[in-house]
């Protein structure tokens, strides 16, 4: 077995295919990729205050905080006319204005405006007491492709200025309802000046502060993890040709090995082990240039991204045992679908560089990451990224130690029929 292992380890090792496609197209891609939205993700953002209409009717002049909310964030027309339309326009509170504030006295006249293309967006007053921001269809247009990757100053201004509207409706509803608490429990509390100028103090550091468990890494990671992921799942090609080239039905060196005395079981674990630790090597070389080059950590724990490696390495060499196992599908063929079912799933991880599809599905169909292997390794690294705890980590390596048992579980069946008539 263990000559078996050697051997099969330092022929996958010297095959020009699997070192490309496990190590030089993995670095080419993430150097592409840091290339393109290595500036994106850095923060590197200019933002331009976008033209937005406010919508001064009888439910705005009767609320008491819109107006100071809005005018902490944003420069009148007037006032911005003047500044070169960056980051040097400033609002009556604030060091950078979002947005270029336009007056209309109702939601007729900032329809108007938005489709005379005059203002981007507007923002209302609704009878519940939230404020609701309308957008165009060019600005939700190039909202969706900045998020994707551009980086206009104005959408960016309209995603922050969005993001803070819903913190303050937020804000608004905490001190209603604590309002309302107050009168129905303890009613004194509404004349206590102490408890007000607490309530009424309580600022958006205090909404949008980091919660505990969470971590924070730079945006371009995810990327790269989606880059790692999706090599990964290449190993299965590797292991499914190896498995096939020992069956005699598919190589002539597997009619040899098949009249030899090692065992099948014997065979088989020298295939899964040599091609585990090829895999694990490859993506030791591609993690390695990431962390180096390009700078992708997992502060503290790197030691649990090498392991993460491992795991994933495993699942995946036990899903191309499983597929190089069916005895009746060509070697040509398997390879396909290996590739094509490794290209396909690293669709829903984000890898093509639209991570907001990614999120999107995930939020729409959550059950339907635990049937993507390439989305389990992602979730890998994203657990030691983004979480304090070792929990959803250790979650996560259920889950793919899961799917490799269904795996081993098919290959196991399918290699117990195989018999040959003669040879």
């Amino acid at each position: 077995m263990w000559h078996t292992f050697i051997m099969e380890l330092k022929s996958s090792l010297r095959t020009p295919a699997v070192l490309f496609w496990m190590i030089a197209f993995p670095v080419i891609l993430a150097t592409l990729i840091q290339g393109v939205f290595g500036t994106i993700a850095s923060g590197d953002v200019t933002l331009e205050p976008a033209p937005v209409a406010v919508v001064s009717d009888t439910a705005w002049n009767t609320s008491r905080g819109a107006n100071t909310f809005v005018n902490a964030f944003s420069a009148s027309a007037s006032e911005s006319s003047t500044s070169s339309g960056s980051s040097t326009v400033t609002g009556k509170n604030s060091a950078i204005a979002l947005f270029k504030r336009i007056d209309a006295a109702n939601v007729a006249e900032a329809t108007t405006l938005l489709r005379q293309g005059k203002v981007l967006a507007y923002l209302s007053m609704q009878d519940s007491g939230d404020l609701r921001l309308t957008l165009s269809q060019r600005a939700a247009t190039d909202i969706a492709q900045t998020k994707s990757g551009g980086s206009d100053g104005q959408a960016w201004s309209l995603i922050t200025l969005g993001t803070l509207v819903e913190q303050y409706n937020e804000r608004s509803r905490i001190v209603t309802q604590a309002i309302e608490q107050a009168a129905a429990n303890d009613p004194s509390k509404l004349t206590d000046s102490a408890w007000i100028a607490a309530l009424a103090g309580a600022n958006l550091e205090e909404i949008t502060r980091q919660a505990s468990g969470i971590r924070h890494a730079d945006g371009m990671v995810r990327y790269h993890v989606a880059i790692l992921a999706m090599s990964i799942l290449m190993a299965m090609t590797m292991t499914c040709n190896m498995l096939s080239a020992l069956q005699a039905n598919l190589s002539p060196l597997g009619a040899r090995v098949s009249v030899s005395p090692l065992s099948r079981l014997a065979r088989i674990g020298a295939v899964m082990l040599s091609s585990w630790l090829a895999t694990f090597l490859c993506m030791l070389i591609v993690y390695a240039y990431m962390r180096v080059v390009l700078g992708v950590s997992f502060p503290g724990r790197e030691g649990l991204a090498i392991l993460a490696i491992a795991i994933g390495s495993g699942m995946a060499n036990c899903l191309g045992l499983a597929l190089g196992a069916i005895p009746v599908i060509s070697l040509g063929a398997k390879s396909g679908i290996s590739v094509a079912f490794s290209l396909v799933l690293s669709i829903f991880t984000g890898l093509y560089g639209n991570m907001a599809f990614a999120d999107s599905v995930q939020r729409a169909v959550p059950g339907l990451q635990y049937l993507n292997p390439a989305k389990q390794v992602t979730n890998l690294f994203y657990d030691l990224l983004y979480y304090d705890s070792l929990a959803p980590f250790a979650r996560t390596v259920g889950v793919l130690a899961a799917m490799s048992a269904i795996a081993l579980g098919a290959a196991a069946f399918e290699l117990k029929k195989v018999s040959y008539d003669h040879l």
